[in-house]
């Protein structure tokens, strides 16, 4: 089958974003089907400034933008923006996209776009990714509800999300009818299951495309070790070094005679050097992989962050975010209780120590995973044949 995928894809330094791109692809590879990127791209979504354009494609992570818009010296915003994509080049997210991902020959710019040219396919497939948090008050949000090409073309969405627990009542009947375009759905979050059932929508949950994969096939992409005895950081949605319990990372990495790495990434907030005088590195793909398959430890606050320690069996610590972004916990509570591993979170800094000394039962951890990845492999293939 001919498998036409519409995303998130453009980020330069949002690595989970690229991988979980890059995973539902390789899978479908895996058991015979020739998937594609659908190049949709959603800068253009938001204003025709060149500018502005600009900015989305740097950072290329929606949540970015309000954030953005919000601060008020425009001054700042450019030099922020200058350096973020100055250090986003050493990332090599063009290269990985180049080369591991099959795309669309055509760049679609808006949803007439693709109604007028659609891309040619046996299916469409919407996710992963925050596909559905755009709201359907705006027409041109129905792309990741795939109205566009033929009504021949069969449709589904895999671990697609709302990113809220509620969606807009007075938009229901939007979300109905654009629902109903689906042979097959499938959501991130059990949240997701709730809010298709208000609709009359039925839907299932599965795994993130990066689970899909086992330990062995990323390994095959990822690079040679680059450094030794060493804590690795990879922090995402932070705004001070506090929010990671940073001195006692330092502390205990001290104690064990390690040093401290850090991937600072763009979320919600701009990825920036919050950690003073340390080791700072702007991996590329392959390099992110085996940075955390050879850490002593990982501190993260990142969902892709934790499910790639979970596939390296390598120690970590989660730390929740907090405020008016914990509600972006949800989806890595659920997976970490799923898993039994619920004391591997780190809800102040004096839980760094003790998780860190923990024994993870990781043949346990495989059986879990395999019986989760197990259901949704099932969702694709009793689905697309």
């Amino acid at each position: 089958m001919k498998i036409g995928i519409i995303t998130y894809w453009q980020s330069n330094d949002n690595y989970g974003q690229l991988l979980q791109c890059y995973a539902l692809q390789r899978y479908l590879v895996q058991i015979g089907h020739e998937p594609f990127l659908i190049r949709y791209d959603i800068s253009n979504r938001y204003s025709a400034n060149n500018k502005w354009k600009k900015v989305l494609k740097i950072l290329m992570v929606y949540p970015v933008l309000k954030y953005l818009l919000n601060k008020k010296k425009k001054s700042q915003q450019a030099k922020l923006l200058a350096e973020i994509s100055q250090k986003n080049t050493l990332r090599k997210f063009d290269d990985f996209r180049e080369h591991m991902i099959v795309q669309s020959s055509q760049l679609y710019s808006s949803l007439s776009e693709l109604q007028n040219n659609p891309p040619q396919a046996d299916w469409y497939v919407t996710g992963s990714d925050q596909v559905w948090s755009q709201l359907l008050n705006n027409k041109e949000n129905e792309a990741f509800f795939l109205n566009f090409g033929d009504k021949n073309i069969k449709r589904m969405s895999y671990a697609a999300s709302f990113a809220m627990d509620e969606y807009p009542q007075k938009l229901h009947k939007a979300l109905k009818t654009n629902l109903n375009r689906f042979q097959a759905i499938s959501v991130r979050e059990k949240t997701g299951i709730d809010i298709c059932s208000k609709v009359g929508a039925f839907a299932e949950v599965v795994v993130d495309p990066t689970l899909l994969l086992d330990s062995n096939s990323y390994r095959k992409i990822a690079s040679n070790k680059k450094y030794k005895n060493y804590f690795y950081v990879y922090s995402l949605n932070i705004s001070s070094a506090d929010e990671m319990y940073f001195d006692e990372i330092k502390l205990l990495a001290h104690k064990q005679k390690c040093e401290i790495v850090v991937t600072p990434a763009s979320g919600c907030v701009p990825g920036l050097e919050l950690f003073g005088d340390i080791t700072y590195d702007y991996a590329n793909i392959p390099e992110w992989i085996a940075n955390i398959d050879n850490a002593e430890v990982v501190i993260t606050t990142s969902f892709h962050g934790i499910v790639f320690c979970l596939l390296m069996h390598t120690q970590f610590v989660y730390i929740p975010l907090k405020g008016e972004l914990s509600k972006m916990n949800n989806r890595i509570l659920n997976l970490l209780e799923a898993l039994e591993l619920e004391d591997m979170i780190a809800y102040s800094a004096n839980d760094v120590e003790k998780i860190v000394k923990r024994n993870i039962n990781w043949k346990n951890i495989e059986q879990h995973l395999f019986l989760m990845k197990d259901s949704s492999v099932s969702f694709l293939n009793k689905n697309i044949k």
